[in-house]
């Protein structure tokens, strides 16, 4: 059976979805299964997988931005599907560029849709990423034959959200990468001089935006900055398009020399800066599963974050969880991290054991299950 992956964005710096596809495309090149051949569909001509021999790695053309993606990957994908004799087509970021008819494209089409965040905060998103989740991907349905999800949770928000009713659901969690682990003093000490960082801080790792929670994670740390004169707030990650959140909240609390803004941090870096980290704090409003949180748990840094959404299904026991509209209790969970030692070590040892069960190995081997169940 022959299987083609759409691999999109991953040449760019990475978020949680394009991440998710990098990893999948690497732990299916490492599948045992003779049954089961991998071909990468890249929307770059240079880039991870592209360095494959040439009959594993297929180019489509004019596809490698999202809005080039929505009107040619029908048409492309199809060539590439009939190009390369594939039985299925598995698209792990969510786009679903399937509009070709069955009778003119009969491969299978298996789409993994992350969440429902363009829904429940669609302000959050740009014109594009709007048109493509509220018209693009319902009209695409019809041509689906299977959904992958990463969450029971998001399981059920697109139930509710988008017209699923004759579409089979499976849940899949995504893992973390084993990059992500407990670090030396000497590879936490390398990078927090890299970025001038001194100990000891409490990290945030998210994109800027309205649903990461951001302006009550900085008051709530606004609330405890007189009891902990050295502590500081580093918030990693890029700011998304006109969003001023964070910044606003940061000058009201008048703490701007000790919440350090480092913008987009590389893969390779984070789980020093989680490792050296007092604590992760998390609380965002909605996630469909929650990559930071599984990074943090990962490295063994003990983690404050929301009681909402995904992220308890996610962290189990293995978190210390606050009520994300409360910078009461935000800043109260994170007191409790901060001072109990107990609990720290606790949270460390149950963060690491959690971490374990989300395994990019065990990922491909789902989905290859699910490969073989709708294969044409």
């Amino acid at each position: 059976m022959r299987v083609g992956l759409l691999t999109y964005g991953v040449e760019r710096p990475l978020s949680g979805v394009t991440r998710v596809a990098l990893e999948l495309g690497r732990a299916l090149a490492h599948l045992p299964h003779e049954d089961i051949e991998i071909v990468y569909l890249t929307t770059y001509r240079y880039g991870p997988f592209r360095e494959r021999r040439s009959d594993a790695a297929l180019w489509l053309p004019g596809c490698r931005f999202l809005p080039g993606l929505m009107l040619l990957g029908g048409l492309t994908v199809s060539l590439a599907a009939r190009l390369a004799r594939l039985d299925a087509v598995h698209d792990p970021v969510g786009i679903a560029p399937f509009w070709m008819p069955r009778t003119l494209a009969p491969y299978t089409r298996i789409v993994t849709l992350h969440d429902a965040i363009a829904y429940r905060f669609p302000q959050g998103y740009s014109v594009w990423n709007n048109l493509l989740h509220r018209t693009y991907i319902p009209r695409m349905l019809p041509y689906v034959d299977a959904v992958v999800t990463v969450s029971e949770h998001t399981r059920q928000e697109l139930r509710t959200f988008l017209p699923l009713a004759s579409h089979p659901i499976h849940v899949v969690p995504n893992a973390v990468s084993e990059a992500f682990r407990p670090q030396t003093k000497a590879e936490q000490a390398k990078i927090t001089a890299q970025w001038g960082l001194q100990r000891p801080y409490v990290l945030s790792v998210c994109a800027q935006q309205e649903r990461k929670n951001l302006p009550r994670l900085i008051r709530a740390f606004a609330q405890l900055a007189p009891r902990y004169p050295d502590l500081r707030l580093v918030l990693a990650g890029p700011k998304l398009w006109s969003y001023h959140g964070a910044e606003i909240a940061i000058q009201e609390t008048g703490l701007t020399h000790r919440i350090i803004r480092l913008g987009y941090v590389p893969d390779a870096q984070l789980p020093a800066l989680y490792a050296a980290a007092e604590l992760f704090c998390f609380p965002s409003l909605y996630e469909g599963f929650g990559m930071p949180l599984l990074e943090a748990l990962a490295c063994g840094t003990p983690t404050v974050a929301a009681r909402a959404t995904a992220l308890p299904e996610i962290g189990s026991d293995a978190v210390e969880y606050v009520d994300p509209y409360s910078v009461e209790s935000i800043a109260a969970g994170i007191e409790r991290v901060l001072t109990d030692r107990g609990l720290r070590h606790t949270l460390r040892q149950r963060g690491l054991e959690r971490s374990k069960l989300f395994r990019w190995s065990n990922v491909a081997e789902q989905m290859a299950t699910i490969y073989r169940r709708y294969a044409r």
